[in-house]
């Protein structure tokens, strides 16, 4: 049969309703989110992966807050929608983030807070900031010995998928949603596809030294993805954080 004679066939099956076109699908992933960090994203296979936790650990004036500013900046410059949920009311806006395109949310509680980072994947915003810098959502500790604690048990037990990090994850996925978690010591554990360590070198100040008035504008830091599902840690990285945007 000949190619024309073909096409025309083809036609007259589809017009009779014998076969159906099929919907086109996109062989393209989404596009990765970017850190606003050019290393830091090559790093991380060329950004925040959509549908993923990423968990960012450093200790106070490290960058960390510098990095969440840093990665809503680029994603609401993208044209991209983001919330930024902040427990402890640290986040100072200044310039470069499009705050048209940002949800600040000021939770009471860790609790809070992370029921607001579960409702904005669900939301669909395209990246999730959860700035847990200053509060703790980890177990407390053991009590000391010699402390009674009255225990009552209960016949239905907690399963493994209470965990909120499962929770996150399970919605980060489904909605394919970025969630960017800034912590002082590690939490969303293996629920993270991608771990980001840093560690504080030294500050940058403005003005002269010895002069009064001089003001912190950044921190240089060490940053490392210390372990990351699909692909191997990097080496260090040294990054250039401010502190406060201009």
């Amino acid at each position: 049969m000949a190619f024309a004679a073909r096409i025309e066939l083809l036609d007259q099956l589809l017009r009779d309703g014998q076969l159906r076109r099929a919907p086109a699908i996109s062989l393209r992933a989404p596009r990765p989110l970017s850190t606003g960090i050019a290393a830091l994203d090559a790093a991380l296979g060329g950004g925040l992966a959509r549908g993923q936790i990423h968990e960012v650990i450093g200790p106070p004036g490290a960058g960390g807050t510098a990095l969440l500013r840093a990665a809503l900046a680029a994603a609401t410059s993208a044209g991209e929608l983001c919330a930024l949920i902040d427990p402890g009311s640290s986040f100072d806006p200044g310039r470069g983030i499009d705050l048209a395109r940002l949800l600040w949310v000021r939770p009471r509680d860790p609790v809070q807070a992370l029921r607001a980072a579960e409702i904005a994947l669900e939301a669909r915003f395209a990246l999730v900031a959860l700035d847990l810098g200053d509060v703790c959502v980890l177990p407390p500790p053991k009590r000391p010995k010699g402390v009674i604690e009255v225990v009552r048990f209960e016949k239905k037990l907690t399963s493994a998928g209470a965990s909120p990090w499962a929770r996150l994850a399970r919605r980060a996925e489904k909605h394919d949603g970025a969630l960017l978690l800034l912590t002082r010591a590690p939490q969303a554990g293996t629920f993270a596809s991608a771990t980001i360590e840093l560690e504080r070198i030294r500050a940058q100040w403005e003005g002269r030294h010895g002069a009064p008035g001089r003001f912190l504008r950044g921190a240089v830091a060490v940053g490392a993805v210390a372990r990351h599902k699909r692909m191997p840690p990097s080496s260090p990285l040294p990054l250039a954080l401010p502190l406060v945007p201009r």
